[in-house]
């Protein structure tokens, strides 16, 4: 059946709720997609039953089956009858129960949920990820609030058959997230069939799962990323409407908001060599940053051993986040966790990158306390300063079926989408928190959490306690509400009130100004005297607490400049509220000039370390966190805290210039860390331009940022990250690798491959050409292992969580290194690759029939890669000679 008709039915047929009653069949059709219909939409439902007519009562009922509007009707008769609701409903979720003379009730849930538009910010937590399958479940994204999808653009898929592109899934979607609003995480990975290498010692499902083989060669996978890349980027998506308090025009979004490479790549769905999977990453780094500034992310599960390796493999400065799929009931430990983790091998060598989760699992499975449990959770992602978080499909998470409860929608036993409470939780995070500011935490008893934002310029606080109830005492004004999860208000009397806090989190409006300076010193203290903004139980061993770092790289006097600054711009008492900003300000130049200190730090010592990397990295975040709440308690008095066309203009004037010196340097070499400094201060400024100039701390922080960015240009190391070599080594005894090249012009130049010690340590060379945005051509270079002496003995090469058995001489290691280097003339020289080698002879077996289908996945898939299921590539029957040891690895 084509697309199209699939689509048309869905939305057809799709959005009835059908019973029988007292034998007659009923359906109710609501009159928006799933039953979501938003504050001010009429609330319509049109009711057909093939029963005679009869008159009926109906009532609707709230969360708490209050009944909040009731009334009867003549139905049945062979005829549609609508039913209106003339009440005006809150926010929240509600039941719809028709009630028949003849004995029976019938039930249609429904929500009522916020406006969309109602609220927008960046939205980098709300994305979600989920195939829509039709215009309506792209409907239930959009009135749900969702503000970003990650879609998954399978090669298999893409590329069918060799050098055939369907590129109809890519067109779908970027026309439906347009028409929208809605941002596109890109996902792209999986080997085609005619692409794939199989493992030398593939068995059980690997033997199988051929999409998840990698690729014999790397030529294919540029032209399907580059496709890829000419059909996804330069989309963008339209402003947002203006406002009588804009100074600058609202500029559009990116229809692209990251674009991930291979999902968990280090888990389950990779069983390629791993030199190969980095062979891929930066090949799409490549192709995508010389199109966009689109953040490029790593896929993975967070795995130690694969990060090392690409660290040691000089691969670590080919992505921009980091992908991680954490799970469980407590996401505060689980984020504390994951950063004691994987992402300390990066800090360790003074690259740290920021996570971009891309498929997440925090959930509670008490059905009771869910809705409490969401708004908990997106207020502890921005408390965290998380950037983006998407809620999985995968797990059931967005839309649920017949195997899942934990959709925000669910559509079981062909029934209609029909709304849980969930969803309501989800639209309300959204529209409290998209565009709030994240101040601070407050003083709160142990095991209860108060965080203070800023919405619309008031303060605003969440609160909640995992761990029993607890009473606390809230300041608050005459104009102080608290509202559930769920949309109910309750006032609250003043000036001191008490409200008992548990499991379900809370949203408590009118509370007084003066929480403002707790909330912020208590930010500003977590800061310094943490390693990486939050209290853990252990060190980390790779990176001191920011005040100690300030202390020996700025001076012992910052830290407690810093605190003053913030005391004091925020005490009511000395900084009246409207020149609360301004003073903000103030504390960000001071950390913006410890930026700059730390690089004169540097310099004086002639090289940045990788402490003073990390440290502004911190630092940088701090500037970003005090903007941040600068804009919060500003955005009251919008024309004091606005942007001009000439602040504006003028920053992006330096930025430009700055980038030009460290990124388009003409012997290609770039300073790859002051070019992470300036993609965050673009998207500070991507902020004010969005906001309609409504955002002066994040114009500052950037202004900062591009100083400090400037002041390492000078001091950085250049690397050339737009040239490098591929050498995927063949079981032949020959290389035969390529140069990628990613500069605006042809290049030509000779490699040299330095072989192991234990084989002589020979050094082959050879010449290349290659044109820009391409590769040159094969470029093949033969070697020879010793294969003496006599007898062989079996030894473990050892790859990431497993081991493979070889059979190779007794004194040649089952482990080897090369390492591919390449001279380009007229230009810098790209970093040294290195490849880890499995050597030896391996006994080969014969394949089983292979599956038809691409995602084909067993019952039950191991959640972790079972022995000798990660393997390399087969040789060429590796037996045939076994005086020749072979490599047993791509």
């Amino acid at each position: 059946m084509p697309h199209t008709t699939v689509r048309r039915m869905c939305v057809a047929i799709l959005i009835a709720t059908v019973a029988t009653v007292a034998s007659a069949e009923v359906r109710v059709i609501a009159r928006q997609p799933a039953g979501l219909f938003i504050t001010g939409e009429p609330l319509s439902f049109v009711i057909e039953t093939d029963g005679p007519a009869e008159e009926i009562a109906w009532a609707v009922t709230d969360y708490h089956a209050a009944t909040v509007a009731e009334g009867t009707l003549m139905v049945g008769g062979g005829a549609s009858t609508e039913l209106r609701i003339n009440e005006r409903l809150a926010i929240g979720y509600y039941t719809l129960r028709l009630s028949f003379a003849a004995g029976g009730t019938f039930d249609r849930p429904f929500c009522v949920l916020p406006p969309p538009e109602d609220g927008r910010g960046d939205g980098g937590i709300f994305g979600v990820g989920y195939e829509a399958r039709c215009e309506t479940e792209w409907d239930i994204l959009q009135r749900l609030g969702v503000r970003h999808v990650r879609s998954e653009f399978p090669w298999t898929v893409v590329e069918p058959e060799a050098g055939r592109f369907d590129l109809s899934r890519v067109r779908e979607v970027i026309e439906e997230a347009s028409e929208r609003n809605l941002q596109v995480t890109v996902l792209t990975g999986h080997t085609p069939r005619h692409y794939g290498q199989k493992p030398v010692d593939a068995r059980g499902r690997v033997e199988t799962a051929w999409y998840t083989w990698q690729p014999a060669t790397t030529m294919e996978w540029h032209r399907f990323i580059s496709v890829m890349a000419d059909n996804l980027l330069g989309h963008s998506l339209p402003p947002d409407p203006p406002s009588p308090t804009d100074t600058l025009a609202r500029t559009p979004r990116p229809l692209v908001r990251g674009w991930e490479i291979w999902s968990e790549a280090d888990q389950n769905f990779y069983y390629g060599d791993w030199d190969r999977y980095l062979d891929m990453l930066r090949i799409a780094w490549g192709t995508i940053r010389s199109r966009e500034r689109v953040p490029v992310i790593y896929g993975s599960c967070g795995h130690w051993t694969e990060m090392a390796l690409t660290c040691i493999a000089n691969c670590h400065q080919y992505f921009d986040r980091i992908a991680y799929h954490p799970h469980g009931e407590d996401p505060d430990y689980e984020i504390m966790h994951w950063f004691r983790n994987m992402p300390q091998v990066l800090i360790d060598r003074g690259a740290p990158r920021e996570t971009y989760w891309t498929e997440t699992d925090f959930r509670t499975d008490d059905r009771e306390t869910e809705p409490g449990f969401i708004l908990r959770l997106y207020a502890t992602l921005r408390s965290w300063r998380q950037r983006d978080y998407i809620r999985s499909g995968c797990t059931g998470g967005v839309i649920g079926w017949e195997w899942s409860e934990a959709g925000l929608v669910q559509k079981k036993n062909g029934q209609p989408y029909i709304p849980r409470p969930a969803a309501v939780a989800y639209a309300l995070s959204r529209w409290l928190l998209e565009s709030a500011a994240y101040v601070g935490p407050i003083d709160a008893p142990a095991g209860a959490r108060l965080e203070l934002f800023m919405r619309d310029g008031e303060p605003m606080i969440i609160g909640w306690s995992a761990e029993g109830p607890h009473q606390v005492q809230i300041d608050v004004t005459p104009r102080a509400e608290l509202l559930t999860c769920m949309g109910f208000r309750t006032p609250l009397s003043g000036p001191t009130t008490t409200v008992t806090l548990d499991a379900d989190a809370v949203a408590i409006f009118g509370v007084s100004r003066d929480y403002i300076a707790e909330a912020a010193c208590a930010n500003v203290e977590r800061r310094l005297t943490t390693e990486l903004n939050h209290v853990s139980p252990t060190n980390s061993g790779y990176i001191n607490v920011l005040e100690t770092d300030t202390d020996s790289l700025i001076s012992p006097q910052f830290a407690d400049n810093v605190r003053a600054a913030v005391a004091e711009a925020c005490d009511p008492t000395r900084t009246p509220p409207a020149h609360c900003a301004a003073a903000l300000f103030g504390a960000q130049r001071i950390v913006g000039d410890g930026m700059l200190a730390v690089v004169r730090h540097g310099r004086q010592r002639g090289h940045l370390y990788r402490n003073h990397y990390n440290t502004i990295w911190r630092l940088a975040q701090f500037v970003e966190d005090l903007g941040e709440i600068a804009d919060g308690v500003g955005a009251r008095w919008r024309r004091m805290n606005n942007v001009s066309a000439s602040d504006l203009q003028s920053v992006r004037a330096m930025l430009a210039g700055v980038r030009e010196r460290a990124e388009f340097h003409p012997g290609g070499g770039e300073c790859a860390q002051a070019v992470r400094l300036l993609d965050r201060a673009e998207q500070q400024l991507r902020l004010v331009t969005e906001s309609g100039g409504h955002r002066r701390g994040a114009w500052w922080a950037a202004t900062l940022q591009v100083r400090a960015a400037h002041a390492m240009v000078a001091v950085e190391e250049r690397i050339n990250r737009r040239a490098f070599v591929v050498l995927p080594p063949r079981p032949d005894h020959e290389l035969s690798g390529r140069v990628y090249n990613f500069l605006p012009r042809e290049i030509s130049g000779r490699i040299a491959v330095e072989m192991p010690e234990q084989w002589g340590r020979p050094v082959r060379t050879a010449s290349f050409t290659a044109p820009s945005g391409g590769f040159s051509g094969p470029i093949p270079i033969s070697f020879a292992v010793p294969s003496e002496p006599t007898p062989w003995v079996v030894k473990t090469a050892y790859r990431p969580w497993e081991s493979l058995p070889v059979r190779l001489p007794e004194p040649l290691p089952a482990n080897s290194e090369i390492w591919a280097t390449a001279r380009i003339a007229h230009a810098a020289d790209p970093p040294p690759m290195r490849y880890r080698l499995c050597v030896g002879s391996y006994p080969g077996e014969s394949a089983p029939e292979q599956v038809d289908h691409p995602l084909a996945m067993p019952a039950a898939a191991p959640a972790r890669r079972p022995l000798l299921s990660s393997l390399r590539p087969a040789a060429t029957d590796p037996l045939a000679i076994p005086e020749c040891v072979r490599l047993v690895t791509d």
